[in-house]
């Protein structure tokens, strides 16, 4: 019986060939040895990721050791936005009329070329029909950085974020159909806050 053997991690393989040990208890300790196994194995492939990522950061600092002071990281980095002029009315139910608004985003840096720039992006639509009081539409925030690399389009020379931005039910519009885009870019990588404007106007609106 198993309580007359005193079983260790050694003598597993003598148990088993010596028929010290019944066959459900067998069957256990195959499980058991078997599942040790695997996590034996589980940890040697952290510990190796682990020794991976350290040396990769290891080299990181060395690179940046070698570098001068005053490197240009944000060489690149946007420092205006452009509301590009395919920005408008969208309809995005099927149904005749505008129920919301496609905002096609350009960050630009200071050559003017387009830049591929994560950062916080605000939306709003602005009724502005009263300059003196100015009546918000919509706010709408992208700021999720996984979501922001799926609004990205770059091909076809596009190359814009592309962010919709559906009417709330009951949103009550200008007669004249005019909205202003606000938009407001907030750079991951400088902490720059670039903005933009642009006035459009609906088609026609979902009542």
């Amino acid at each position: 019986m198993l309580s007359s053997c005193r079983v260790g991690g050694g003598c597993l393989l003598f148990l088993l060939v010596s028929g010290c040990v019944t066959p459900g208890e067998r069957a256990k300790l195959i499980k058991e040895n078997v599942s040790l196994r695997n996590d034996n194995e589980r940890l040697q492939r952290v510990v190796a990721q682990r020794d991976g990522t350290i040396a990769q950061l290891h080299e990181q600092i060395r690179n940046l050791k070698d570098f001068e002071p005053g490197r240009p990281a944000d060489l690149f980095a946007p420092v205006s936005l452009e509301i590009a002029s395919l920005s408008g009315g969208a309809d995005y139910d099927g149904k005749p009329g505008d129920d919301g608004v496609t905002v096609h985003l350009r960050p630009r840096d200071a050559d003017g070329d387009t830049v591929k720039a994560p950062g916080r992006i605000t939306i709003q639509l602005l009724d502005n029909s009263d300059l003196a009081s100015p009546r918000v539409l919509g706010v709408y925030v992208f700021d999720d950085p996984e979501k922001l690399r799926n609004l990205w389009h770059g091909r076809f020379a596009t190359d814009h974020y592309t962010l919709r931005c559906p009417f709330a039910p009951g949103t009550r519009f200008p007669e004249s159909r005019r909205l202003t885009i606000s938009a407001e870019f907030i750079d991951y990588l400088t902490g720059r806050t670039l903005s933009a404007v642009k006035e459009i106007r609906l088609s026609q609106v979902t009542e």
